[in-house]
């Protein structure tokens, strides 16, 4: 407690409440990309046997509750397929790439941008506390022929710490912004698999009308 009192007197009362915000926002959008990911995971190989399944017991009405049913964004891609199967390949093709590019790729890429946006202001910050710190410290010095080290402390501690403060805070976001863009590009991979198995049933998928 006594060095969380010395952080917060070092950076002063408009420093402390920015960085916390920007801590707790950052973590309240990482959190949240991280459970939309969860969301967003299905395994294409369990689901592919089970939507097999329905759709050879109880036709394309049983796959398209399945798909409901389940969570994620390949079922997306199945139902798409399920509902241009009667148009053929091309249409069933096109419906699944414009559903993934214009649906199911910004919805995977969101608050990326924000987590990026908070990554860069966080040294920004930083880099201000450490300025106007140092301006502080200055302005105390000048026309002053002996200086007491100790009226030095508090604005040379707001310069050092915030420039921490504000490093300790991008580098994991920039850690988390590089991991979820990896992670979209796997999904981007398990899309293309999925809609490519979809598109091998669309013969099948068309002849089951029930």
């Amino acid at each position: 407690m006594e060095g969380i009192r010395h952080v917060v007197e070092a950076n002063g009362p408009i420093f402390t409440t920015i960085f916390a915000a920007l801590s707790i926002a950052s973590v309240t959008v990482v959190v949240w990309r991280i459970w939309l990911n969860h969301q967003a995971k299905t395994d294409l190989a369990d689901f592919l046997t089970r939507f097999k399944e329905q759709l050879a017991t109880g036709g394309r009405k049983a796959a398209l509750d399945l798909c409901a049913q389940e969570p994620g964004v390949i079922p997306k891609v199945f139902t798409a397929a399920l509902q241009t199967c009667d148009q053929g390949k091309v249409a069933t093709r096109n419906a699944m790439a414009n559903l993934i590019e214009l649906e199911i790729i910004p919805d995977l890429n969101f608050l990326l941008p924000l987590v990026l946006v908070f990554a860069k202001l966080a040294p920004m910050f930083g880099l201000l506390g450490t300025v106007w710190g140092m301006i502080l410290a200055f302005g105390k010095i000048a026309g002053v022929t002996k200086v007491n080290p100790s009226d030095l402390a508090n604005d040379i501690g707001m310069a050092l710490y915030t420039t921490a403060e504000g490093l300790l805070l991008a580098i994991p976001l920039i850690f988390a912004y590089t991991m979820f863009r990896e992670r979209v590009n796997r999904f981007e991979l398990e899309l293309q698999r999925a809609a490519e198995a979809a598109l091998n049933l669309q013969p099948q998928l068309a002849a089951r009308k029930t």
